[in-house]
């Protein structure tokens, strides 16, 4: 914990230093002026600013290719990005709830119950009624530009607060896995490098997953909280990811990675492939689908503790629709199938959420989120990331009303109203209640 937390202040004094590079402008138009939530393939960070088709990288922006001349060059395509995210979130139970009890994170068995956590079904959001930092994220990275063939980039990030933990490298347990003290944690959620020729690129080190349509990055959200459905999904992969460009509206993606949430030492030895295609078949609607598969093995033992093994299956269907200038629709459909070995359990969900969301004025947007998860099993002891407080089966419903506020374009205002309902079980109030009635707001500052 002393030599992550040593590092992390390190990487910070670095970027703090590295002011005179390009900062990151999440409240531009040009970035922020899309749906919160972003789709991931739609105007976000994380991929089209990291590679676009030759010839059409500075296309519209007002800006120069940079002189490829050494030092100056490199510096030009820095970019430095960041936010703070902080707020509170309260329900009628309060602290009767508890965040974890025990929870077994693909076999690692750990005790995060802690007196001053609540709201046990919101994950996201962990503290009841109490502010809390959820997000202090600081990132570096050089974008790629193939306007004359090869080029190269890479991108790091760093992330403190309550949201941590789901970033970490929990599968195999190590890495950034031991930074945690009480309800806060630290995390490096991206560390790669990427290279690039053309139409085509490859990312080599820890990445986000390609499955599911919310980020966990706060300044891509519309909503504070995050829906069930995001939590069944995994947040990151090692190894290696290609995409290629075939055309400006179909590309694909494939890669090996080493299993889900796992470090660069893969220390069960997981292997499995990740990969997807997009399609926009018209300007206002875009279609894509991803898949996750992995051989997680017999189950090896290590560290006192045995891996989970066996096999596992996710993947998404998504739509994403801007039916107008202002109104903006997305589908999600999800599957996830999983075959136990040893100590896991077979498991199977689905679930789809949609979100709905109409753009007011330029500084205010409304959105509604329904979404709604079938498990049948065990959803515990499976291997996926869990929105429910125990062993579960049935349906998991929420409904969420949210505005995103932003009175000056580095900062956004997210208050929200969420009703949660479980049909066949009582997870909620230390499994006492079927429904929750919950409220918060979330503070967003752009760096």
């Amino acid at each position: 914990m002393r030599k992550i937390l040593f590092l992390s202040f390190l990487y910070v004094l670095f970027v703090i230093s590295a002011g005179e590079l390009r900062s990151e402008q999440y409240g531009s138009t040009t970035t922020y002026s899309m749906p919160g939530y972003i789709v991931r393939y739609l105007n976000s960070p994380g991929s089209l600013e990291e590679m676009v088709p030759a010839g059409s990288y500075y296309e519209g922006s007002g800006q120069k290719p940079p002189v490829c001349t050494g030092i100056v060059s490199f510096c030009q395509r820095l970019r430095l990005y960041g936010w703070a995210e902080g707020g509170f979130y309260l329900n009628g139970d309060g602290n009767k709830n508890q965040y974890f009890s025990t929870i077994s994170r693909d076999g690692h068995s750990e005790d995060y119950q802690v007196t001053n956590s609540g709201n046990s079904a919101l994950l996201g959001n962990v503290k009841s009624a109490n502010l809390m930092l959820n997000q202090l994220w600081i990132g570096l990275k050089r974008d790629l530009n193939t306007q004359h063939g090869f080029d190269w980039g890479f991108k790091t990030d760093f992330l403190f607060g309550t949201d941590a933990w789901l970033s970490q490298s929990f599968g195999d347990g190590s890495f950034d896995y031991r930074g945690h003290t009480r309800d806060y944690f630290v995390s490096l959620p991206q560390i790669y490098g990427i290279l690039g020729y053309k139409n085509l690129s490859v990312k080599i080190g820890k990445f986000e997953t390609l499955l599911g349509v919310e980020q966990l990055e706060a300044a891509k959200s519309t909503f504070y909280s995050h829906s069930n459905l995001f939590y069944t999904e995994p947040q990151t992969h090692s190894g290696v990811l290609g995409e290629y460009r075939y055309k400006s509206n179909l590309w694909f993606n494939f890669g090996y990675v080493q299993g889900a949430d796992n470090s660069f030492r893969n220390d069960f030895d997981d292997h499995g492939f990740l990969g997807g295609i997009y399609w926009r078949p018209i300007s206002s609607i875009s279609v894509w689908y991803t898949v996750y598969a992995a051989d997680l093995g017999n189950g090896r033992y290590r560290n006192g503790e045995y891996h989970q093994g066996g096999t596992i299956f996710q993947h998404t269907f998504a739509v994403n629709w801007m039916i107008s200038p202002r109104w903006h629709y997305t589908f999600q459909w999800n599957i996830g199938d999983r075959d136990g070995k040893r100590i896991a359990a077979d498991a199977t969900y689905f679930g789809t959420a949609h979100y709905l969301t109409f753009q007011v004025c330029r500084q205010l947007k409304i959105g509604l989120r329904f979404d709604q998860i079938h498990a049948n099993q065990w959803m515990d002891d499976s291997g996926f990331s869990r929105p429910f407080t125990g062993n579960y089966t049935g349906d998991l419903y929420g409904v969420t009303f949210g505005v995103n506020w932003s009175p000056y374009r580095r900062i956004n205002i997210l208050p929200e109203l969420r009703y949660d309902f479980a049909r066949d079980a009582r997870p909620f109030n230390r499994g006492n209640k079927r429904e929750q009635f919950s409220a918060g707001c979330g503070f967003v500052y752009l760096f």
